[in-house]
């Protein structure tokens, strides 16, 4: 699988970052839910589903289902080095798609940094850290991330930068004014009437 990073400047909308955020309440042992968290770094539109367990073929499908209802084309998908994500179904749900995979250095969890973002504000500000470890709780993760993700992708603003510069250890950033992900989208121009009427 190869190693590689989005530009920090990337323009095309479409280019994924993936990521597991498990809800374990401290212990490992037994089966528990992952939150799977996918977000687009152009644009900053996001969707989230909870599965129980991380085994490869599970996670493969919350994935696959994703990408189905993903509101505009994908062309790369960006993970961790985790084993959930560097399998065979994936692998040749990429090629037989013509999409781009890739993934972070090891030890690097900055090489995805929008969705580690996403992963604080969106999963742990917003559920914590209890235990899930039903199909009723992992459901019920499930009906809390819709509802969560049409107001984040319609009413919640961020920011993109603009501008980066490093100088030494320090790094100057600019930022543009803060837009909802819909209307990062609009502006990009990459849904049509039909797909923003449904996100309406």
């Amino acid at each position: 699988m190869p190693i590689d990073l989005y530009a920090w400047d990337e323009q095309k909308p479409g280019a994924l970052e993936i990521e597991l955020v498990i809800h374990n309440g401290g212990s490992y042992l037994g089966h528990f839910a992952n939150t799977l968290n996918v977000v687009d770094v152009v644009t900053g539109y996001s969707r989230r589903r909870a599965v129980l367990g991380k085994g490869q073929k599970g996670i493969f499908n919350e994935i696959k289902l994703i990408i189905s209802q993903w509101p505009f084309p994908i062309w790369a998908l960006h993970s961790d080095g985790d084993s959930e994500f560097l399998s065979g179904h994936l692998v040749r749900f990429c090629k037989e798609n013509a999409l781009e995979f890739f993934r972070n250095r090891a030890y690097r969890k900055n090489n995805n940094d929008l969705v580690e973002q996403k992963n604080r504000q969106l999963v742990r500000e917003m559920v914590g850290y209890e235990r899930y470890d039903t199909l009723e709780k992992a459901a019920w993760l499930n009906e809390f991330h819709t509802l969560l993700d049409a107001y984040v992708n319609l009413f919640l603003p961020m920011r993109e930068v603009i501008f980066k510069e490093r100088n030494g250890a320090k790094t100057k950033k600019r930022y543009d004014i803060a837009q909802t992900p819909f209307q990062h989208l609009t502006k990009k121009d990459v849904l049509n009437d039909n797909v923003k009427s449904s996100l309406l």
